[in-house]
């Protein structure tokens, strides 16, 4: 009897069994579905990667912001003078400096070394053309005194002696220009600072030679420098009116007109990526642009800010009252083109209309 029971019950096991694998099933298949969207950017990222950039700036045609850093309108590079070496440096990065400042010193040592042979040797030649000038004089007199079967050589001495002094005079005056040029050399061996500014960068070990030295930003006069896309770039020309805006308080506007678009060198494409993972091949072409303000009061160097093209003077005037919406713009070290979402407006109106 117990072994009928079992033979029973044996069917209805199987028949959950198979009820379950259904399930199972759809379960697992949502979870490979679920892998590969997660996946699939990284898997076909030389496909999509075009794809998705198309889409993305297509909606942010109509944008209003790109990214900016402000800098100053001069920078000075002081070149190295590769036949002389660094005997002292006097200034610092980060270190304010003003007109006329000591910024550094070439080494005099040898200079002057060489100073005091080319004196000597100038001396000489100087004590030379004396002799010169007394032998032609003694041999002067002594031809007046002369027969004349004997002045005819008096007068090729003479001669002889005067193309000597020639030389010795030549020789005189190069050797002066040199001595003048190691005076320069000494003279000018503390270099100074031609304009007000900040150290940028100070490359005491660079073998490099178009390296410079030492780099000076002017301070006082600021100009902004800004990216933007191949996508995007002919939308902006020179001479457009931009807004400067804060990014910290949108009260904070500064006025002023793009007065450069380099389209002759590109921004370094390892800042340039849309998605992690993305290759050369997927990344857009960036170029700088700079902004000339009309007025730098309360711009810091280094700051990043929002660069607003006004594209008609209706624009220019709204423009002055809308900020950027937040967490609607990239970091500032990616540099792309900035969107205003609007959901802030948006937003607004609807409590206004109620």
């Amino acid at each position: 009897m117990s072994e009928i029971t079992v033979r029973e019950t044996q069917p209805g096991q199987n028949k959950k069994r198979r009820r379950k694998w259904p399930f199972l099933l759809a379960l697992a298949l949502v979870l490979l579905a679920a892998a590969l969207l997660l996946l699939w950017p990284r898997l076909h990222g030389a496909g999509n990667t075009q794809e998705w950039a198309e889409t993305e700036y297509v909606e942010v045609a109509s944008a209003n912001y790109f990214n900016g850093v402000i800098e100053p309108q001069q920078t000075w590079d002081i070149q190295k003078d590769a036949s002389r070496e660094v005997a002292q440096v006097y200034v610092s990065v980060g270190q304010s400096v003003t007109v006329g400042q000591q910024l550094f010193a070439y080494a005099t040592d040898e200079l002057s070394l060489q100073l005091k042979q080319a004196r000597l040797e100038l001396d000489g030649i100087n004590n030379e053309i004396d002799g010169y000038g007394a032998q032609i004089s003694e041999l002067t007199a002594q031809r007046e005194q002369a027969g004349s079967d004997q002045q005819l050589e008096y007068t090729v001495q003479i001669q002889e002696m005067q193309s000597s002094r020639q030389q010795a005079e030549l020789n005189r005056q190069m050797k002066q220009m040199e001595i003048d040029n190691l005076l320069k050399s000494i003279d000018s061996a503390v270099v100074t600072s031609t304009m007000d500014g900040v150290v940028k960068q100070i490359n005491t070990a660079s073998a490099e030679p178009d390296q410079p030295f030492m780099t000076v930003l002017a301070s006082g006069a600021y100009q902004v420098k800004g990216t933007v896309d191949e996508m995007n770039v002919w939308a902006l020309y020179e001479g457009m009116a931009v807004n400067i805006r804060s990014r910290v308080d949108e009260t904070q506007v500064w006025p002023g007109t793009i007065s450069r678009i380099d389209t002759e060198n590109t921004v370094s494409s390892n800042q340039n990526a849309y998605y992690d993972g993305s290759t050369s091949e997927n990344q857009a072409t960036r170029y700088y642009f700079y902004v000339a303000l009309n007025t730098s009061d309360q711009l810091l160097l280094g700051q990043h800010v929002y660069i607003e093209p006004l594209y008609d003077d209706a624009a220019a005037g709204a423009a002055v009252d809308s900020a950027p919406a937040e967490g609607t713009t990239e970091s500032a070290d990616d540099g792309q083109y900035a969107q205003d979402t609007g959901d802030a407006q948006d937003g607004e109106g609807a409590d206004n209309a109620q």
